[in-house]
């Protein structure tokens, strides 16, 4: 993909089944992120996305993925997408994930916790290394999280994401270099 231009707008979600949801958004070096309750409110703030980054199983729910397993072996703890409540999670982020992409957006997955650990980093460091100037981060550890995704899809755009691929799916993490 190319070098996305200022004013292109870059999503993440933080996604729960029962508590309120992170949603956030990154255009034109700003990052918000907020709680959201219902899919419709999800959509609505992500409507004009290029790509949106999900932290919630976008394949094989249900199993214990091959793709887990990769993350487990770099050191990196994802929940499997075969525990009951990640399975909920899976079927709401599929549905989420399917309205999104009848918006033509870009829905990838990731795992916010993960990112920051593989880089030895934080939101603050992280998002300025990706040249945002500005954070808002309206709410707690879920909107941290989305804030993380929201940076994903964005690094997503700019090619500087490592991919963790496997026969049942894959995840996205921000590149080291």
């Amino acid at each position: 993909m190319p070098e996305p231009a200022e004013a292109v707008k870059f999503g993440g979600v933080d996604l729960s089944v029962k508590r309120m949801s992170g949603v956030a958004e990154v255009n034109d070096g700003v990052l918000v992120s907020t709680l959201v309750k219902s899919d419709d409110e999800i959509i609505n703030s992500l409507r004009g996305s290029l790509v949106v980054a999900i932290d919630a199983p976008l394949s094989g729910v249900g199993k214990f993925r091959d793709v887990d397993r990769l993350m487990f072996k770099m050191g990196l703890k994802v929940m499997p997408a075969n525990w009951r409540w990640m399975i909920k999670l899976g079927e709401r982020a599929l549905r989420i994930k399917g309205r999104l992409e009848e918006l033509n957006i870009r829905v990838i997955e990731t795992h916010p916790w993960s990112v920051l650990h593989w880089l030895n980093t934080d939101l603050t460091q992280l998002s300025s290394r990706l040249g945002v100037r500005k954070l808002v981060i309206n709410g707690g550890k879920d909107a941290y999280d989305a804030a993380v995704c929201a940076l994903v899809a964005l690094a997503y755009a700019m090619g500087k994401v490592r991919r963790i691929t496997a026969s049942d799916g894959e995840l996205y993490l921000i590149s080291a270099d």
